[in-house]
């Protein structure tokens, strides 16, 4: 299954639904934002939730994430899955301005992180996070974690390739 908030050539990305939902609308069904500017975390969890029929819009820095908001490229997600540690801005200030917005009321930040320290965990509390998942992580973990947060079912039994695997 592609992901439908794939790029191409890098350019914005291309929704196979037709466009994005504005800002402030509600997807139809459950989407994440992956914000981290590790590649390997993005591709990732980015085929895992594809095949989940969950789609995931990624993005190396909070920066970008905002843009492609802003220009409508990409839905109000239901989930935030942010990096602590980004470049330009830190996981910190993205859920700050996310949870600022009335728009991401509904939207649930989860932290994804090496930082693993009680002031940092408190912290991630106080601008809004939801949970937190320490690096390095299983990947079955952390489906388990979103599909709890998202009241969807866990996958169960089903074996999802990389899942089993920690990152």
């Amino acid at each position: 299954m592609s992901n439908p908030y794939s790029r191409q050539a890098g350019g914005p990305p291309v929704s196979e639904a037709g466009p994005a939902q504005p800002v402030g609308s509600a997807p139809s069904s459950p989407t994440i934002m992956l914000i981290d500017d590790s590649i390997a975390v993005r591709k990732v969890l980015e085929a895992t939730f594809a095949r989940l029929n969950i789609p995931v819009a990624a993005f190396e820095n909070g920066l970008a994430a905002f843009g492609a908001l802003a220009r409508k490229e990409v839905p109000v997600p239901s989930l935030v899955l942010l990096d602590l540690g980004l470049p330009r801005m830190d996981g910190y200030e993205v859920a700050t301005l996310l949870k600022g917005h009335k728009d991401f009321d509904n939207t649930v930040v989860l932290m994804l992180t090496a930082k693993d320290g009680m002031l940092d965990r408190v912290r991630a509390r106080l601008v809004g996070a939801k949970g937190y998942i320490t690096k390095p992580f299983r990947v079955a973990d952390v489906v388990n974690i979103v599909c709890s947060h998202l009241n969807l079912p866990p996958p169960g039994g089903q074996s999802h390739g990389t899942q089993s695997g920690r990152l």
